[in-house]
């Protein structure tokens, strides 16, 4: 459920095509909202509660988060203004990235802790099943094909991801991307099973929420994930920062100046996007109280 949340801050930030992310954004709690409807119904109670803790983790992020992102983008808009990148220095934006991802998880962590502890049976239940279904659903999508399918979808997916921002990819920037789908092999196996590993202990950590180790147990499934990691996928991690790092050097080392400008007028775009939003102070009081106050 976190993983959600992450990914809706991301999107709405970073990877949407979206020419409105300000009203994007300033309907994220709502969006959020919404997606946790996909996992739990909450009572009436608990969103009373939630909705003031999430409106502070999201004026925190508008106001500690979102300059960080701005000083990132501009750092991208110069790597793609140099005539030849190394793969370093994408792995480099990748760890940023990550950074900022971990500091997300940092921030919502008491508010998870909170609101998973007051799960009623059914909803623990009802949790575990839109877990479940997902996961089905995963499967059946991304590892029930065969492998050659699998790569061919990978392809394809990533060349309507990267179509907003070089525009049509010329023959050399296809063939680059074609050979990191096949690169990547079993990836969709690997993910999918780390997935489940990483689910299993939050199901187990659930059983206990009422529990004194409850917080600890959660705060290490939320902030220190890598460690909840098979070895298999821990291995495989590695591989694909570095696999999509060169990926992401080989296609701009491929790019023509049309392309180049694009995607500089599109990350600008973006970075003066994220600097129009006005922000709120974050409180300097905790984000997360007792229910009964």
């Amino acid at each position: 459920m976190h993983r959600r949340v992450i990914a809706l801050l991301c999107a709405t930030l970073l990877l949407s095509a979206c020419s409105r992310i300000d009203l994007a954004y300033r309907n994220l709690d709502w969006l959020i909202s919404w997606s946790l409807d996909d996992y739990l119904q909450l009572d009436s109670a608990q969103k009373d509660w939630l909705k003031p803790r999430l409106r502070e983790h999201l004026d925190w992020h508008c106001s500690t988060q979102l300059p960080a992102y701005s000083a990132w983008l501009q750092r991208s808009e110069a790597l793609v203004e140099q005539p030849q990148l190394q793969p370093e220095q994408l792995r480099a934006q990748f760890s940023e990235f990550r950074q900022a991802l971990d500091a997300i998880a940092v921030e919502i962590t008491p508010t998870g802790t909170e609101l998973l502890r007051g799960l009623n049976p059914l909803q623990v239940q009802e949790l575990e099943a839109a877990m479940a279904k997902e996961d089905a659903e995963l499967r059946a999508e991304y590892l029930e094909p065969a492998m050659e399918e699998q790569i061919a979808r990978r392809r394809e997916r990533m060349e309507e991801r990267l179509q907003p921002w070089f525009g049509d990819l010329n023959d050399a920037q296809r063939g680059h991307v074609a050979t990191w789908a096949n690169q990547l092999g079993e990836q969709n196996r690997l993910w999918l099973d780390n997935r489940a590993h990483w689910q299993a202990k939050l199901r187990a950590a659930l059983e206990s929420r009422r529990g004194a180790e409850f917080d600890a147990r959660l705060q290490s499934l939320l902030q220190q994930r890598a460690q909840h990691w098979t070895p298999a996928y821990r291995e495989q991690f590695e591989r694909s920062q570095q696999l999509l790092a060169e990926l992401f050097s080989n296609l701009l080392n491929a790019a023509d100046s049309p392309q180049r400008q694009h995607l500089q007028q599109r990350l600008a775009a973006l970075r003066q996007d994220l600097d129009s939003l006005a922000c709120q102070p974050p409180t300097t009081a905790p984000a997360v109280a007792n229910r009964s106050e």
